[in-house]
């Protein structure tokens, strides 16, 4: 099953790296779902794997809020720049 999630922010968490913020729109956010491939930092596409899914308050919203944090995170510019605030992320689960 595929989640949707509303892209709200991007931080960088101290031992943790950069942390993907946003609404749950359809499914289930959970470890193991992988981003689509994503060209970062002029390397070669890759896909992010989902290492831990924080649970956060709804920000007023009124849908589900999580943290993503991500196996081997790109640098915070990178994430800001291939998940744009507002933009939609498609995980899939691992096949």
């Amino acid at each position: 099953m595929t989640t949707k999630l509303e892209v709200h922010n991007s931080m960088n968490l101290s031992g943790r790296g950069a942390v993907l913020i946003g609404f749950i729109h359809a499914g289930t956010a959970c470890v193991g779902q992988m981003t689509p491939p994503l060209t970062l930092g002029g390397k070669a596409a890759r896909r992010l794997e989902v290492i831990a899914v924080e649970r956060l308050s709804s920000m007023g919203s009124g849908k589900p809020a999580v943290g993503l944090i991500f196996k081997n995170p790109p640098p915070i510019e990178e994430l800001k720049m291939a998940f744009p605030s507002g933009s939609i992320v498609a995980l899939d689960d691992p096949a």
